[in-house]
């Protein structure tokens, strides 16, 4: 196991560069959202080091359903998002989708589920993110690189839609 969290924090750290990230943006991730799609959410690239899931939301501007992956990382019944968007300056569009339609469904390997978002702020801001900079060493990189504040949302998986 000790291995296995060795190679996690090389890959973390490599993928925390700006080539790094870029790389994973823009050659990964569409593999990734392929590979989720056509396996119903239970395999991914990304998934074979960190916790993946496919977050589907209704778009702000365009009404339209959008499916993001994205690394997570569980808190009981809830599912604790970060909104790094790599490191740039902008929040990701599925923050935005969400601030607008805080509603949505999740794919977790395979299993489909409905959430209600929010964003946490305060001392639950602070344990989160520093749970999500030990979990992903990335996102410290990103925070810093991006000079803004991330976000961090919460889906709460108990919540009616």
């Amino acid at each position: 196991m000790r291995i296995f969290r060795r190679f996690q924090l090389i890959v973390a750290r490599l993928s925390a560069t700006r080539p790094g990230a870029w790389f994973v943006r823009t050659c990964i991730q569409p593999f990734d959202r392929f590979l989720l799609r056509i396996s119903g959410g239970r395999f991914g690239v990304v998934s074979l080091l960190y916790p993946t899931l496919t977050l589907i939301t209704t778009g702000a501007r365009s009404g339209a359903q959008r499916r993001t992956p994205l690394l997570f990382f569980p808190d009981g019944n809830r599912v604790v998002l970060i909104a790094s968007n790599f490191g740039r300056r902008q929040h990701p569009a599925w923050y935005y989708n969400l601030q607008k339609n805080p509603v949505a469904q999740v794919n977790i390997y395979g299993r489909t589920f409905t959430c209600r978002a929010y964003e946490v702020s305060g001392i639950e801001y602070l344990e989160l993110w520093e749970r999500a900079v030990r979990y992903y060493p990335g996102f410290a990189a990103y925070a810093q690189r991006a000079g803004r504040t991330i976000p961090i949302v919460v889906l709460d998986l108990n919540t009616p839609a």
